[in-house]
Parts: C-alpha cells; sequence; structure tokens
C-alpha cells in the first residue's frame, strides 16, 4: 500500500510577523526610502554638510561609510529635499563603461527612454556625442532655475578611465556658473584611490568631502524605535534592554546590519507569540543568520554563537571587492601551506631512507688528439711509386718509354 503524500502547505494568509505586531508595512527592509532616514548624529553632520554645498553650487562632493552606513539613503533624502525643479540621476553600476553611464544620466533626466537606451539614435553614440547632448540639456536649465545632480554609488569600484569622464562632467558651466553637481558615494578605500596620481585632477575638484560613522549604542536603540513608528507598530513590541544591547554589538552600529538582524528577531519573536524581545531571541535570530545549528539534543541556548562570525553573516554587502581581497588573501595562505608541507614531506623522506641525490658530474670533453705532421716523399720515392704504378697498369715492355716518362726531379722540393 503507497504511503499518502502530504497536504501541500496552505498559503500564509498574513505576512510573517507583519500582522502579529499590527504594522502597515515591513520596518527593517532594506530599501533606500527617504522616509525611513534616521538623523543620527553623524548622519546629520552630513545632511548638512552636503545641503550646504549643492545650496552654494558645488560641482563634486565626496560622501564615505562603510557598507551599509546609509549613504544612498542619505543622498536621496537630500534630492527629495530640493524640490520639484531639480533633475537627478542615482547611478548604481559601477562597472558601466562612458557612454552607458552619460546614457543613464540621460534617461534618469527624462531626454531618453529605455527603449531608446537600446535602440533610439543615441544606443551607438560615443563618449563626444552624449557629452554634447547632455551638455546642451544642461544649458537649456539654467533659463528655468534648474539644477541637474549625479549620485554616483559605490564609487571605489569605478575605473580609473570612467573617474576621469566623472571629471570631465565638472567642466560644464555657464556664465561661471556650474551646469552639473555630482556626488560621489563609496566606502572609505576610495579615499586611497584617490590620493593615486592618475586621480590627482579629480581630487583637485573636490570641493567637500564627507563621511558617515556608525551609530552609537544610544543611537542605535533609537534607530529601531524609529523605524517601527514609521511602519505603524511602535507600541506593540518592545525590546529589552540586554536584547537592544546586543543588536548594537553585533550589528556594530551600521543602519543595514540593524535591519537584517532585528526583521529575523522579530520573526523568532512571532514563533513563540512574544510581544517582548529578549536578548535569548536575538541570540536565535543572530546564529540563525550566521547558519549556527545546536548540535543534535541540545538546546539554542547551548550554543554561544561567536560575535565577529555573525556580524560578518548579518552584513548584507554587495560588493565584491573586499570579499574577493579576503579570498585571494585566504586562498595564498593555502598555497603556501601546501607547498611548505610537500616540502617537508620530501626532505623528511629524502632523509629517513638514507637517499641522497646530487648531480651528476660535469662531463669531461675530449677533443680528439692533433695528428703528427706526414713529411713530404723525397723525389726518389715519388719516381719509384708512379714508377710501380706505371708498371702495374701494364707499362713494362708495352708501356711507355722511359724518354716518355715525365721526370719527377723538375718539380721543386717542398718539403720545406
Amino acid at each position: 500500500m503507497q504511503p499518502t503524500p502530504p497536504d501541500p502547505p496552505k498559503p500564509a494568509t498574513d505576512p510573517l510577523y507583519e500582522s502579529f505586531y499590527g504594522l502597515k508595512e515591513q520596518p527593517f527592509t532594506i530599501s533606500t526610502d527617504p522616509k525611513f532616514l534616521f538623523l543620527s548624529a553623524p548622519h546629520r553632520r552630513a545632511y548638512d554638510d552636503l545641503m550646504n554645498g549643492i545650496t552654494r553650487d558645488e560641482s563634486l562632493l565626496l560622501l564615505t561609510g562603510e557598507t551599509g552606513s546609509g549613504k544612498t539613503t542619505l543622498c536621496r533624502a537630500i534630492i527629495g529635499a530640493m524640490g520639484d525643479r531639480t533633475f537627478s540621476s542615482v547611478l548604481h553600476q559601477p562597472y558601466m563603461t562612458g557612454p552607458e553611464m552619460l546614457r543613464l544620466i540621460l534617461r534618469d533626466f527624462g531626454l531618453i527612454s529605455k527603449e531608446d537606451l537600446r535602440r533610439g539614435a543615441l544606443a551607438g553614440a560615443d563618449v563626444p556625442h552624449l557629452m554634447e547632448v547632455l551638455e546642451t540639456f544642461l544649458r537649456s536649465l539654467t533659463a528655468i532655475q534648474s539644477r541637474a545632480i549625479v549620485v554616483i554609488d559605490e564609487a571605489q569600484s569605478l575605473s580609473p578611465t570612467l573617474l576621469d569622464e566623472v571629471r570631465m562632467l565638472t567642466a560644464f558651466e555657464k556664465d561661471g556658473q556650474r551646469l552639473i553637481q555630482i556626488v560621489l558615494c563609496g566606502q572609505p578605500m576610495l579615499l586611497n584611490t584617490l590620493k593615486t596620481e592618475p586621480m590627482y585632477a579629480l581630487n583637485e575638484r573636490i570641493t567637500r568631502r564627507v563621511a558617515l560613522t556608525p551609530l552609537s549604542s544610544t543611537e542605535v536603540e533609537s534607530y529601531v524605535y524609529h523605524r517601527l513608528t514609521i511602519a505603524g507598530g511602535a507600541d506593540a513590541v518592545a525590546f529589552q534592554p540586554e536584547a537592544m544591547r546586543l543588536v548594537a554589538d553585533l550589528s556594530r552600529g551600521l543602519p543595514r546590519r540593524i535591519n537584517v538582524l532585528c526583521d529575523r528577531t522579530l520573526q523568532e519573536g512571532r514563533a513563540v507569540s512574544a510581544t517582548t524581545i529578549t536578548a535569548e531571541l536575538v541570540k536565535k535570530a543572530a546564529k540563525s543568520l550566521a547558519g549556527v545549528a545546536p548540535p543534535p539534543g541540545t538546546s539554542d541556548e547551548a550554543v554561544d554563537p561567536d560575535a565577529e562570525a555573525i556580524a560578518i553573516a548579518i552584513s548584507t554587502d554587495r560588493d565584491d571587492s573586499g570579499r574577493t581581497l579576503r579570498l585571494a588573501i585566504i586562498g595564498a595562505a593555502v598555497l603556501v601551506a601546501v607547498a611548505g608541507g610537500a616540502y617537508w614531506y620530501y626532505a623528511h623522506q629524502l632523509t629517513t631512507t638514507g637517499l641522497t641525490y646530487s648531480l651528476p658530474a660535469r662531463a669531461e670533453i675530449r677533443l680528439p688528439a692533433t695528428p703528427e705532421p706526414i713529411p713530404m716523399p723525397t723525389d726518389d720515392e715519388l719516381a719509384a711509386y708512379f714508377r710501380a704504378l706505371v708498371m702495374g697498369m701494364g707499362g713494362g715492355e708495352g708501356g711507355p718509354a722511359a724518354s716518355d716518362r715525365p721526370d719527377l726531379r723538375q718539380f721543386p722540393d717542398n718539403r720545406d
């Protein structure tokens, strides 16, 4: 008798925890929606500094911070605060080419459509042509008192060629007024790139440098309740002080990591119908994110999560440069270890077996000895030789007469 297959799972009638906690939307979604912007002390300083640079028509600004620190969200909030007369473009493709960058800017400004990017007149245009089209549009903005802002995200991964084309954009001006403003957003490694000699001209044009730092422990708590309030459920769930301290420690104060950890924590709270989040629930969520499973027969609390491993696991860094570097270092270390082990093994084998290897001795090259010189025959010896030769050829009695034979004595003596 064949076993009866289980019934298919019924679709969930509500999200994992939103309905349980009375939330209107996901409070910890990973997005750059500016309505969730939390102006901590470092974010407030960065916001004010960038706003001052834009209102003063500065052409090139720099914003740096660790991945997940909220750079893109901050830039979107600034663009939204500039009003309807601002044309903006936010680029997230660090590996694009120069023509691709210019076409995306023109698309975001509304000059071309997505279809034009593939098949329009500018689909095959080169950089000079696209720069000319963009400059013509930017000059038209001065008559209507509008501005254009371009935010280039993940700028630490841009190629030197593309960075130089960004510098060329900052040269657009009319009547002494800059026509476009560019905000370079990147991780701190971008600062080292800009210090290199090929980036000297671009680095000199940066008029404002802003850095975002992680949130403090107090700011982490305010950040969490700020997002719960925006989502409509700040009174439905509470974090115990120890749980909040654990969130701050594991997230390192980076907003994106806070979002990932709190989202999973609320799922764990919903599973046990808890309206108060404890440190145990945060640990369970952290272990789940880090892929740490307790041994069979033990409870979740028996496994103490490694803070560093979890901090890495809950990071949603989408830039592979740091990850590639770590893999390269690990790979090099493995190769060195394997090579060292192989060297030790074979050296040990040769030592224990008493075998020794040496290069063969250089072969001695022997040249043939110089032959002894052969003395020249005398005239008498030659006469006797040819006389016997003639006689052997039948020249005896029937041979040539003695008077007809050459007198060998007439040849000079070459013995000397």
